[in-house]
């Protein structure tokens, strides 16, 4: 995975992935319209087609090509759908796998075809999705019939129209042909394991569990019972992402200061195996999160102290504990994200602390980022996987009056990182009979 998302697929994966096809320079394709490189042109016939994510139907368009006269020899022909405002380290690595495609030219038995995403030197400025397609040898009129279809968990990576351009090179790299292309993206309603779940304890000690639609507005299931007894705890926090198909960790501390462990089970109706003991002395601690690479917990003193995990992010086991430093105090609320931890100072102020893929076990974060002012009017802020429909990660915040917000987070610079947006939805009202919020 690239460095800058760990929420890949994902990924992110904690940040909002960024958007394929918004924004584009690139001229829409008309219907019909052909568009001429030299003397060359190529019509995408029909338009762009639709395909829906997930759905394993390819979407099938036909480009005509007509080459200018004194074309001879082998020709290549290429598919490239620039990724505007897609910084490279925001990707997933593996995201052109995602995209599967055949081809058949002029009739052809159709094959397949694998897409790629150049990086690095001579891979140009542009970063794109580039399709290259069998050479051929030259003809006044050649037909590509080419398929396209892309894996559900691609569609947080996709914006609902794709842009780009159809190119055919002879014995030089110039074009001798070339014409607008592009597909219109179904997205279709995000699956269980790519919507969030929140749980929230209310004043009897009863766990609620409640589920994302997969809706634009980010609206929410009725409210499930988990259970009770949850009142034995002191904190309760997320060790991972918590999703609407029943995975996702939860650690809780006891009055006697022992840590506990509560793996997701994949059943949604069940959401969390028998709890497993870490150990005791937390009482030490005055917040706990998990976070991307393990736990994070601040003393007393306010001293910062990090957690790493000991073999996978699956495992409740972790590396001794390593100093990160003090002045942790300043903050009164914490959120572990996929990337990071988000903190909320004593002004009301929220930063974000960026992992470092280069830090070390001391020093895991970037230097802080200021997110924005005004967070004091809540009394919870956490972050959440997408509970909207195809936005990435969402940090809800829970007010005074027991209403409940929801933010997008998206990619920004100035973070290193995720952070959430300025524009909230409201998601829910009368939280307030409730005193955890995870």
């Amino acid at each position: 995975m690239r460095t800058a998302l760990v929420w890949a697929t994902a990924l992110a994966v904690g940040m909002t992935p960024a958007v394929f096809g918004a924004a584009t320079a690139v001229a829409a394709p008309v219907r019909g319209a052909a568009v001429q490189a030299g003397t060359g042109t190529v019509v995408q016939e029909g338009g762009r087609p639709t395909f829906r994510v997930g759905s394993g139907v390819p979407a099938k368009t036909t480009f005509k090509v007509t080459l200018p006269a004194g074309v001879t020899g082998p020709v290549k022909a290429r598919l490239v759908m620039p990724l505007p405002q897609a910084p490279a380290d925001s990707l997933p690595e593996h995201v052109a796998r995602a995209f599967t495609s055949t081809v058949s030219v002029n009739g052809s038995p159709a094959v397949p075809v694998a897409w790629d995403l150049p990086t690095g030197p001579g891979s140009g400025d542009d970063l794109s999705l580039v399709l290259d397609l069998p050479a051929v040898e030259a003809a006044g009129t050649l037909t590509y019939a080419v398929t396209f279809a892309a894996q559900e968990w691609i569609s947080g990576y996709v914006a609902p129209v794709l842009d780009g351009r159809f190119e055919v090179t002879g014995a030089s790299t110039t074009p001798v042909a070339s014409g607008a292309a592009g597909f219109f993206v179904d997205r279709g309603t995000p699956g269980r394991s790519m919507r969030g779940a929140l749980h929230a304890r209310d004043a009897n000690g009863v766990l609620w569990r409640y589920e994302s639609l997969g809706k634009d507005d980010s609206s929410l299931t009725a409210r499930v019972r988990v259970g009770g007894g949850w009142d034995a705890y002191t904190l309760i926090t997320r060790l991972t992402p918590t999703r609407a198909d029943g995975k996702g960790n939860l650690l809780a501390r006891d009055k006697a200061g022992v840590l506990w462990f509560h793996e997701g089970s994949g059943n949604p109706a069940k959401p969390f195996k028998p709890r497993v003991r870490i150990s005791a002395g937390w009482n030490d601690y005055t917040a706990i999160t998990g976070y991307e690479n393990g736990m994070l917990a601040r003393d007393k003193t306010g001293v910062l102290w990090n957690f790493e995990y000991k073999d996978s992010w699956l495992s409740p086991t972790f590396e001794p504990r390593a100093r990160v430093g003090g002045g942790w105090n300043v903050y009164t609320a914490w959120t572990g994200t996929r990337d990071g931890v988000l903190t909320r100072d004593t002004a009301g102020v929220l930063w974000k602390h960026s992992t470092d893929p280069d830090g070390s076990r001391t020093k895991p974060f970037f230097a802080r980022a200021r997110v924005g002012g005004g967070w004091n009017t809540y009394n919870t802020v956490a972050q959440t996987p997408d509970l909207g429909r195809w936005t990435g990660d969402d940090l809800v915040a829970l007010d005074r009056s027991g209403r409940l917000w929801a933010y997008d987070t998206v990619y920004s610079a100035v973070a290193q990182g995720g952070a959430p947006t300025s524009t909230r939805k409201r998601i829910g009202w009368g939280w307030n009979i409730y005193n955890a919020v995870i």
